[in-house]
């Protein structure tokens, strides 16, 4: 695999924030966001229904840690784990 393939891998950290999602449309939705230090963008598991419940909603205000592949506005997780706020 190529280092600059789009699909590779990545970590994020930051701070899981509920926001509307497509607002004014017919899709219109709680979507969980991600804020790092220098971009935010929608966050969901990468495996299941995205147009069910978004386990990662449970942890709004908390930081993670996310291991994943990000599309042009989506991260998708395949594992995360809470981590302490920076200083």
């Amino acid at each position: 695999m190529s280092e600059d393939k789009p699909d590779k891998l990545q970590k994020v950290k930051g701070r899981l924030t509920l926001r509307t999602f497509a607002r004014t449309t017919k899709s219109e939705s709680l979507g969980v966001y991600l804020e790092t230090e220098n971009d935010c963008f929608l966050i969901r598991p990468a495996s299941g229904n995205p147009f069910m419940n978004n386990p990662l909603a449970e942890l709004a205000g908390k930081y993670i840690e996310a291991t994943g592949r990000r599309s042009s506005y989506v991260f998708f997780a395949t594992k995360w784990r809470e981590i302490p706020e920076p200083k």
